[in-house]
């Protein structure tokens, strides 16, 4: 059987669905979480769409009460009954959940053909104002956790690196995108630095100009948040300013260049 990735989401769609039901045949007053009532609210539009029952306009005004209804149909003949609410059945959720969903989204095919379904606030007339951020958690501890630090030569505290100001050009013929942890020196084992296609460093002259030095990468990273990266265009005629940091911590590299470097500071290691 061959599958376009629309069916095998639809398919999707109601293995999620059919998980739900079995779950609400063992517990009926189960909490459903946010996964769970989207998978009910999507299967229960594509079902009535499929059988053309309902029309797009009437899919639009589906609420928990109509799924609900649906789900009492199926669980039935297992025995099992839903709580009622207002002497309808209804299915409970968890905290956050009726915050979370202002609007369900599902493109079904109908007898004339496929239309998407906008269902808004699914779970409630009006939507209610909420703070609730799925997956924020603010840290009660707002002071900053120190890492990367290095050693103070008058025997201070340890500090963070204040790095060293480079200057950067792309002699290369297509861009350059350098993340925060990324050995300077492989960056330009094919070329570059000075004379070859790739980026060139040159180090600064102590007036905040570029030298016509190049300079020593070996052991360094981009001083920049880690995650982020640093994209350098082709043909950039102008040096860019930049700042680097020692590599530091176990001083190893995982998963860039097969290649070996070490200076007299650090030792690289990267597979």
């Amino acid at each position: 059987m061959h599958l376009t990735p629309h069916e095998q989401e639809r398919l999707m769609i109601r293995a999620a669905a059919d998980l739900v039901e079995r779950r609400l045949i063992r517990q009926p007053d189960l909490e459903l979480n946010y996964p769970e009532v989207v998978a009910l609210f999507a299967a229960y539009v594509l079902e009535e769409a499929r059988h053309d029952t309902k029309t797009v306009a009437e899919l639009m005004d589906t609420n928990l009460g109509d799924v609900a209804a649906e789900l009492q149909k199926r669980l039935t003949p297992f025995g099992a009954t839903l709580p009622t609410s207002a002497n309808n059945p209804t299915v409970k959720l968890l905290p956050g959940v009726r915050e979370v969903i202002d609007n369900v989204q599902v493109e079904a095919t109908f007898k004339d053909g496929t239309k998407l379904v906008v269902i808004p606030h699914p779970l409630c007339d009006v939507q209610v104002p909420t703070t609730v951020h799925p997956g924020k958690y603010d840290h009660p501890d707002t002071t900053p956790v120190p890492y990367n630090l290095e050693d103070d030569p008058n025997g201070g505290p340890r500090r963070f690196p204040t790095g060293k100001k480079l200057w950067v050009k792309n002699t290369a013929d297509r861009p350059i995108q350098v993340g925060s942890h990324y050995h300077l020196d492989d960056v330009n084992k094919h070329g570059g630095n000075v004379g070859g296609k790739g980026l060139d460093f040159y180090e600064d002259d102590g007036s905040g100009q570029m030298s016509s030095h190049p300079a020593d990468v070996n052991g360094y990273r981009l001083h920049i948040a880690a995650g982020t990266s640093e994209r350098f265009e082709p043909g950039d005629t102008a040096a860019r300013e930049v700042w680097v940091v020692p590599i530091r911590g176990a001083l190893e590299v995982w998963g860039l260049h097969e290649a070996r470097t070490t200076t007299a500071e650090a030792k690289v290691t990267q597979r």
